[in-house]
């Protein structure tokens, strides 16, 4: 007990000492435009994935960049077992972020971090970079004071951001040796008063592409209209009735399994939800809130099911004018789901209400662009209880429990193939603005992460 001790109080010292190097370590991960979704940033992708592989390099981590598939991008593995027969914890991160678009909404460069007012400005600072960097950080600090004292593995993933197969096709065939005893999936962040958080649960994603198809070519719209089928009033027809005035989504059945909040988990919202209303407006800077009346704000971001058009494109957009019914047009479309809905239940029946709501003349096909059940976490293990006394410790707050209304894919394949207790979490304020512009991370969270994760594996130890 004194040893662990003793190492935790060095490593701290160390981490105290090295904010500047660990911040410009951050900027210069924050500098790899590592956008997943862009083929022309592949490169960029694999850069930031051999970056992260040299740092663990130098600790002594058994280290590779895994091609698991063709076409994908890299898994970063790397193992240290120094201590064999004592705990084991895995870290999960992902090192591919979200396009910076659109680029003139950013105040500085979004690839060019910048501090202002105690924030970093740059695409991927909350999401995910600086939480894993604040893991890799810890590990090194503990590695300088002595060695941590459990075994450790990282796992880092190019693909979070556009629901990649390499990550997950790796876990499920190499299950049998990657045993541990919980996995820390550090891409989570703290709520609006500024506690640390601790998810139960994850929704699920279900996101589709329509494609819509009329005349074999774009037609004239004054010798055409009224005889020609439009591919864009018939989209825009079939997404606004996949929903009602009220947000209530029209499929047949698909609220059939929904697996309710419990009376405890709605007191507890009850009591915070004005101000988690008034962060969403401030962040979002919507005028007004909508979402299916009866449940709170709370409610509807965590434990109800959604629907949401994400992109439309058809027909002419350029400047001026050209009026033409177009022959095609495409919408994207998520749906984000609960406990315990299943994507691959669901689908036939969405894709049924889709075909009903086609108008003559138009055929509608459906791409499936991603999918990823819902996810239940158990909270009450020894693991979760170190994580929690950690945060404690850093933050002097008690852990919320809540439910994430984000999806991360992997997650299940931990589950699955892994069956280690899952602890999502993460350092990022509530206003990080992850996905839009002007991403920003608090930079003291960004060092009580390096603190807490260091105290949580300190904590494993004993």
């Amino acid at each position: 007990m004194a040893t662990t001790h003793v190492l935790m109080d060095n490593a701290l010292a160390r981490a105290a000492a090295a904010q500047e190097a660990d911040l410009a370590d951050l900027f210069e991960e924050l500098r790899i435009p590592s956008v997943s979704t862009l083929p022309e940033r592949r490169a960029d992708c694999v850069h930031n994935a051999e970056w992260l592989k040299a740092r663990l390099d130098r600790f002594g981590f058994k280290t590779e960049l895994v091609d698991v598939m063709e076409g994908g991008l890299p898994v970063v593995v790397a193992e240290w077992n120094g201590h064999p027969g004592k705990s084991h914890l895995t870290i999960y991160g992902h090192y591919d972020v979200q396009p910076p678009d659109p680029l003139d909404e950013w105040t500085s460069p979004p690839f060019d971090p910048q501090i202002r007012d105690g924030r970093i400005y740059a695409r991927g600072c909350a999401d995910n970079k600086g939480n894993h960097l604040a893991a890799v950080k810890a590990v090194e600090h503990l590695f300088e004071a002595g060695g941590p004292p459990i075994n450790l593995r990282f796992l880092f993933e190019g693909e979070e951001e556009i629901t990649g197969e390499s990550l997950p096709r790796y876990l499920r065939s190499n299950s049998p040796r990657l045993r541990t005893d919980a996995v820390l999936v550090w891409d989570g962040g703290l709520d609006e008063e500024g506690n640390p958080t601790l998810a139960t649960a994850l929704r699920g994603l279900l996101y589709l592409e329509l494609h819509a198809r009329g005349a074999a070519v774009d037609l004239h719209s004054g010798i055409f209209g009224g005889v020609a089928p439009n591919p864009i009033n018939t989209l825009a027809r079939i997404i606004g009735e996949l929903k009602d005035r009220d947000g209530h989504i029209t499929v047949p059945g698909f609220y059939d399994h929904v697996k309710p909040a419990s009376p405890e988990e709605v007191a507890n919202w009850k009591r915070k939800d004005q101000r988690y209303a008034e962060t969403i407006l401030k962040v979002s800077g919507a005028p007004a809130l909508e979402g299916e009346p009866g449940f709170l704000t709370l409610e509807r971001t965590g434990s109800r099911p959604t629907l949401d058009a994400n992109g439309f494109i058809g027909g002419f957009t350029g400047e001026g004018k050209k009026t033409v019914i177009p022959a095609r047009a495409s919408a994207k479309v998520s749906l984000r789901l609960v406990p315990d809905q299943d994507p691959a239940a669901l689908l036939p029946a969405i894709e049924k209400h889709i075909q009903s709501l086609t108008t003559p003349g138009v055929q509608v096909t459906i791409d499936v662009l991603g999918s990823a059940p819902p996810v239940k976490c158990d909270v009450d293990n020894p693991a979760a209880m170190a994580l929690r006394a950690a945060y404690k410790d850093v933050f002097g707050r008690d852990t919320v429990l809540i439910r994430v209304g984000g999806s991360i894919p992997v997650a299940v394949d931990f589950q699955e193939a892994i069956g280690a207790p899952l602890l999502i979490s993460g350092i990022p304020q509530a206003d990080a603005a992850a996905h839009s512009p002007n991403e920003r991370l608090v930079v003291d969270n960004y060092f009580r992460g390096i603190e807490a994760v260091i105290r949580f594996i300190c904590r494993l130890g004993d």
